[in-house]
């Protein structure tokens, strides 16, 4: 058998005809004359347990090959043709719905007979098409169909001989009479049957609900059936029908078992089970009592719980659940059978036997098998092991120390042990049905060989540390004495003796191994009293010449100090004093000063410090002493002057229109202004001129004799003027424009 999958949908191929409607078929069913028609990758039985499409399993049909519905909505079928089958019939649904589909292609059918032993016969389906919703409307709908003829079934489509009355369609939208097309289920047509698929189990753009089909059949009779599905008008994009496993039924009361195992075993104290009964299809309007009988090995109210003497269905409810919990009794008796079973008889007046059997096993006694270890060495990493009889396999080990806490799992853990003595542990094993033993295994260690104490002289600053080992308990023989050796920090080794001399500070390990067992130990050399160089100035930048003072005073366990200035010279002092150095910065204008402070001939430490010189002067390019050398500006630049203003004014002025126009206005001279007002009064305070100017050097303002520009000339006498000159504005400093006043008189002559 093939199988493909991808997502969550798998489908296979590969079964005949009779095998997948076995698949379908429930009770009170009896199958025969089975025919196939189509390509055998047209149909095929379907896993959807972890998909959308509402089924766990089943048979699916479709237009065009069934691995073209693996993938997700994105996964576009464009079109694999099927059989190029046609089916009149189908053709007759399509045009039922839409009159202008002319063909049909690509059909797959399959037929068989059935004898229902009740009054109804029904099964699920889900319809799913990837021309949703693109082609709803249109002469693209693919169509399918469920076609059934027999006794007390009419109808206008064709049927095989021995069924005069022909066939009817029963793939029908739920509580009409209407084919399911993609143009009669979708989002505003019917909607409460369509899904839209968002998810990715599928390749189909839009499926239905779960459907039911009910027929209305007579007892013991023979019908034949019909499922039927093809393209319509052209072979793209894919259409399907998704039958449910096992929901074409007729059947009796049921009895099923249920158990935690899988199959039909329970235990004492561990786990329950459940029949299940349930009523013939189509027989839910009327109450139902049914009587069974309880048989078997095991007692009831003894070996299990009191069950209930009838069952009874309600009006409506499909099934019912009868809960057998098995009595815990400590007894070894084996396996004990409960059997239930329930005698019917359908309305074609057969006797139907519907069983259910449950085994129920004891409760197990839980046997541990551990050895106690002995071991000579420390940290000797060993394996404790258990292993469990009784009960019911798989076992679980969990591991403890005598406080209960948790040290590891599984049937053996390696445990390891530091000190001479006994260390007890605690294995739990655990069965399928928590049911539990609980054992101790003991761990000893008996080892002699021991580093009793480790001497450790700490080095100054030359290396004169050392490390010396002294080691108790010792086993030799006389081919195996007592071994010394050492490591330390960065990997170099050591002599191979208990004593290191001329150490440096730092880690150093030892190994002693005698002739049964290693030990391990370290100790840190420690480094006495370093030197520690510190140093700060003040300050660390300026101008040429620069006095600069060195404070090196928190400096450490140090009996020598030298610092040197950058600048060629240096100076030595044993003792903690203070130093200073003026830069003229004739050679650098940087300078890297450094201490160094040492104790004894090897030992010393550095640090070191910059000082900085500026190049002082005028940075500013528009100042008149402008220094590009210049690296810091020190105040000094200096900017362009403006010009004082210059007002002047003559003392009389003959505005008499006379043939040499000389001496017609009254203005001022002036220089150096950028903006300048005039005002001129008579004698008695009255203004008789008044204007202002924001460019005096081609707009002066100038009085023509005339009353405020009125045309009307002033008499003849003396007048007063008054001014109001802004000189020229600083564009170099923050300094305001001056201003001058002035005033003075004129004569005002006519002749």
């Amino acid at each position: 058998m093939a199988q493909v999958s991808r997502a969550q949908l798998t489908v296979a191929s590969g079964m005949t005809p009779e095998q997948y409607i076995q698949s379908l078929v429930g009770g009170g069913i009896v199958i025969s004359n089975v025919t196939f028609s189509g390509n055998a990758n047209q149909i095929g039985t379907f896993d959807g347990v972890n998909s959308n499409i509402g089924f766990n399993a089943g048979v699916v049909m479709a237009a065009g090959p069934i691995d073209g519905l693996l993938g997700g909505p994105a996964d576009v079928d464009t079109g694999q043709p099927g059989s190029g089958l046609a089916d009149n019939d189908l053709l007759a649904v399509a045009q039922s719905v839409n009159p202008q589909i002319l063909s049909t292609s690509d059909a797959v059918i399959l037929e068989f007979d059935f004898v229902p032993s009740s009054n109804v016969a029904a099964f699920n389906f889900v319809f799913a098409s990837d021309e949703y919703l693109q082609w709803i409307g249109s002469v693209f709908n693919d169509v399918f169909a469920f076609f059934v003829s027999g006794p007390g079934i009419t109808g206008p489509y064709s049927s095989p001989a021995g069924f005069p009355g022909g066939s009817a369609n029963v793939a029908l939208v739920p509580g009409t009479n209407t084919p399911i097309t993609i143009s009669t289920i979708h989002p505003t047509s019917n909607a409460a049957f369509y899904v839209q698929n968002t998810g990715s189990s599928h390749s189909m753009n839009g499926f239905t609900v779960p459907i039911p089909v009910e027929l209305s059949v007579q007892c013991g009779e023979t019908y034949h059936f019909k499922y039927a599905i093809a393209d319509c008008s052209d072979t793209y994009l894919n259409t399907s029908v998704f039958l449910e496993a096992g929901s074409f039924v007729s059947d009796a009361v049921d009895v099923t078992v249920a158990t935690v195992s899988g199959d039909s075993t329970i235990v004492e104290g561990c786990t329950d089970a459940n029949f299940y009964f349930t009523r013939p299809e189509g027989d839910v309007a009327d109450t139902l009592i049914i009587n069974y009988q309880i048989g078997g090995q095991a007692i009831e109210g003894t070996d299990y719980n009191f069950l209930p003497d009838t069952i009874v269905f309600l009006p409506g409810q499909d099934s019912v659940t009868v809960n057998l919990s098995p009595v815990q009794d400590g007894l070894n008796e084996g396996f004990e059978s409960v059997t239930i079973s329930v005698e019917l008889v359908n309305i074609c007046g057969d006797t139907i036997v519907s069983e259910g059997i449950i085994y129920i096993g004891d409760g197990p006694i839980l046997n541990i098998t551990e050895s106690d270890i002995t071991v000579l060495c420390a940290s000797d990493s060993v394996p404790l092991g258990a292993s469990a009889s009784g009960g019911y396999a798989p076992y679980t080990y969990t591991w403890t120390d005598m406080a209960g806490n948790p040290i590891g799992t599984g049937d053996t853990i390696y445990q390891a042990t530091e000190e001479n003595g006994s260390i007890d542990v605690l294995v739990t094993a655990t069965d399928f049905c928590n049911f539990s033993g609980v054992d101790t295994v003991t761990l000893t260690q008996n080892q002699t060989l021991e580093i009793d104490t480790i001497y450790v002289g700490p080095a100054t600053c030359e290396p004169d540390g050392f490390v010396s080992a002294i080691v108790i308990g010792e086993t030799t023989t006389p081919d195996h004495g007592v071994y010394y050796s050492w490591l330390n920090q960065s990997g170099m080794d050591g002599p191979a003796a208990s004593v290191w001399t001329d150490l440096p500070s730092g880690w150093y390990y030892i190994s002693v191994e005698d002739a049964v067992c290693t030990v391990e130990d370290s100790a840190f050399v420690e480094l006495l009293d370093p030197p520690i160089a510190a140093l700060t100035a003040n300050p660390l930048q300026g101008c040429a010449p620069l006095l600069v003072s060195f404070d090196y005073g928190d400096s450490q366990n140090a009996d020598a100090y030298v610092l040197s200035f950058g600048n060629g010279t240096s100076q030595s002092s044993t003792v903690i004093e203070q130093m200073s150095q003026t830069y003229d910065g004739s050679g650098s204008n940087v300078y890297n000063v450094q201490l160094v402070v040492s104790q004894g001939a090897n030992c010393a430490d550095s640090t070191q410090l910059q000082i900085l010189i500026d190049i002082c002067g005028c940075t500013d390019p528009n100042a008149l002493n402008f220094d590009p050398l210049a690296t810091a500006n020190d105040g000094s630049c200096i900017y362009p002057v403006p010009p004082e203003p210059i007002v002047s004014a003559p003392n009389v002025f003959t505005p008499n229109n006379d043939t040499d126009d000389t001496n017609e206005l009254f203005e001022l001279d002036t220089e150096n202004l950028q903006e300048l007002q005039l005002i001129v009064f008579n004698r008695w305070g009255n203004i008789v001129f008044n204007e202002t100017s924001v460019d005096p050097d081609n707009d002066n303002p100038a009085w023509n004799g005339e009353i405020d520009n009125s045309g009307k000339d002033a008499e003849e006498g003396v007048y007063f003027y008054k001014y109001i000159a802004v000189g020229l504005e600083d564009q170099f400093t923050d300094t305001p424009a001056p201003v001058v006043e002035g005033h003075g008189f004129l004569h005002l002559l006519r002749k």
